[in-house]
């Protein structure tokens, strides 16, 4: 079965600059016309990770018509945010967001994890995975806000923008935790303390990995 690769050491250069232009652009997607645009740019994220990975053809095709499937699906919801009916509709995408984002972490972290020599685009896919922590649990966090307005202190989903669900859910993985917005929920509550743990724990194994690999590629070894 034919595979799609990435050039040798530039497997994850892509998927990092994408994953940081969707941080940092995020407070400038709101409203309608952000909605759209937000739409648009995780959608291409969902596709950049699947060209990242070392899929077979047909099934690149198949996650990346899921992908334009769950921008349409959040289209709709965005298009009418404050309509009940529409407003179930996002968590369908959000939900495509979190097993998207699961299955790279899982591939990648796979890849980077058993390689025998350290290089910089071990480095840029290891980043990238803590970056796809981050989303993974915002768009969690999303869900929960989505069953229940009140899981949270204050409202994470406004005007169409993943603004304070990404803010909050990197303060969690960071854990920085201003205070801004705190969880209320038994659901929120458990969520919060599982990101917190998990990006404490992957921040050792990772700088672990990269101190192992470098002690292995030393000459004096």
């Amino acid at each position: 079965m034919k595979q799609l690769h990435k050039p040798h050491g530039l497997k994850y250069r892509q998927l990092l600059a994408v994953l940081i232009i969707t941080f940092v652009a995020t407070p400038f997607l709101s409203g309608s016309l952000g909605g759209i645009l937000s739409a648009l740019l995780l959608m291409y994220t969902m596709i950049v990770i699947v060209m990242s990975l070392p899929l077979p053809k047909w099934w690149v095709v198949g996650y990346v018509a899921i992908a334009i499937s769950a921008f349409t699906i959040q289209l709709s919801a965005s298009m009418g945010w404050r309509d009940n009916s529409v407003q179930s509709l996002s968590l369908l995408p959000q939900a495509i967001f979190v097993l998207y984002f699961g299955a790279a972490i899982y591939w990648i972290g796979r890849d980077i994890f058993t390689t025998r020599t350290v290089t910089a685009d071990t480095v840029r896919g290891g980043i990238s995975i803590y970056f796809m922590i981050g989303y993974l649990w915002a768009f969690l966090y999303g869900m929960v806000a989505t069953l229940n307005i009140d899981a949270f202190s204050q409202p994470l989903l406004i005007d169409d923008s993943y603004l304070r669900v990404f803010h909050f859910s990197f303060t969690t993985l960071t854990t920085l935790g201003y205070g801004d917005i705190v969880p209320i929920s038994d659901v929120a509550l458990v969520l919060t303390n599982l990101e917190a743990i998990t990006g404490q724990m992957y921040s050792t194994v990772f700088i672990a990995i990269l101190v192992g690999g470098y002690l292995s590629q030393s000459p004096d070894r």
